[in-house]
């Protein structure tokens, strides 16, 4: 019955099926994740070619719902549409983009492949996120009707083990600026919370510390591939001496100025240091100060900082820190 006609003309036929009252229809979802993929593909750093394969898989996303296979065998669901996408002579990147926007399905099921599945695996889980969230759908402790905590640990599994970097702000407004009801602010910081769990709980089932967990995701839990190589690292760096000793340098002048309003803008004089080991600590920070940035590698902000270890000896063995 399915082979009848075009693969194509199935796609109308989502309008027959709801996604929900307040979010409208599949054909309505679809159209979303159309007027999305351009710019995410953008956003995870896809080439020309890809963001073509995006395009044309994304008019014919979830057209196989429509299917009388996949009605009666929903699980079906992107195996049927590769292979119609195939029969109908569409490419065979179009065609496995077409399954690959349903992976994961389930825990422990196989992720994309190709960049062109993963920029679709990613729009639909983003769209169904901040649309149900802004529907009132949030999970409660003992209801997760819409599976939203599966969708987003999914979401999570592709940035993460595929190393796609995504300003997971930047890319829950954009699916927000599509739905066809508000979402504030406050639905969108809910939903980055909820993906940010879902990290954290990602990140521990691999084995890394809760600690460090936590302390990596206070600074990087909007970049969820950077988080978990921070992690990672962090948790191998954690074992080794090099790491304690870092953080005890910045521990001790931290203690100093906690609590007192410090402008972190405010000019030095040079002029006016008085010992060598001043003019020495001051001169290894400004080196360090440069090869510091937002993003940088932990392993590599370890070794940069390491620079600062001996002056900061130095400097509190033989300076009066609070002279007047």
């Amino acid at each position: 019955m399915d082979t009848r006609k075009r693969f194509s003309e199935f796609r109308s036929q989502l309008k027959g099926i709801l996604f929900h009252e307040k979010l409208g229809t599949m054909l309505d979802k679809v159209l979303r994740i159309q007027n999305t993929v351009n710019k995410l593909s953008l956003a995870l750093g896809m080439d020309e070619n890809t963001n073509k394969v995006v395009q044309d898989a994304a008019s014919l996303a979830m057209a196989d719902l429509a299917t009388a296979v996949v009605t009666e065998f929903t699980s079906l669901s992107g195996v049927m549409a590769r292979h119609y996408a195939l029969r109908d002579g569409y490419s065979e990147q179009v065609a496995e983009a077409l399954f690959e926007i349903t992976l994961p399905r389930f825990s422990g099921d196989t992720l994309p492949k190709t960049d062109a599945g993963i920029v679709l695996s990613v729009a639909d889980r983003l769209d169904s996120l901040v649309g149900l969230f802004a529907a009132g759908c949030q999970p409660s402790s003992a209801n997760d009707a819409f599976g939203l905590r599966r969708i987003s640990y999914g979401l999570v599994q592709v940035l993460v083990e595929k190393d796609k970097h995504l300003d997971l702000q930047q890319a829950l407004e954009l699916a927000a600026d599509v739905q066809p009801i508000e979402v504030d602010a406050s639905t969108i910081n809910d939903a980055h919370q909820f993906v940010t769990r879902r990290l954290e709980q990602y990140l521990v089932d691999k084995g890394i510390s809760s600690e460090v967990v936590r302390s990596v995701l206070a600074e990087r839990a909007n970049s969820p591939c950077l988080a978990a190589r921070s992690a990672c690292k962090m948790e191998a760096l954690s074992k080794g001496e090099l790491f304690q000793k870092v953080v005890e340098a910045y521990s001790r002048p931290t203690r100093i100025v906690r609590g007192k309003d410090v402008d972190p803008h405010i000019e030095v004089d040079e002029a006016a240091f008085e010992t060598d080991e001043e003019k020495a600590l001051w001169n290894s920070f400004l080196s360090v100060q440069n090869k510091i940035c937002h993003g940088i590698e932990v392993d590599e902000f370890v070794a940069v900082s390491s620079q600062l270890l001996q002056p900061l000896e130095d400097f509190f063995n033989h300076v009066f820190v609070m002279v007047v």
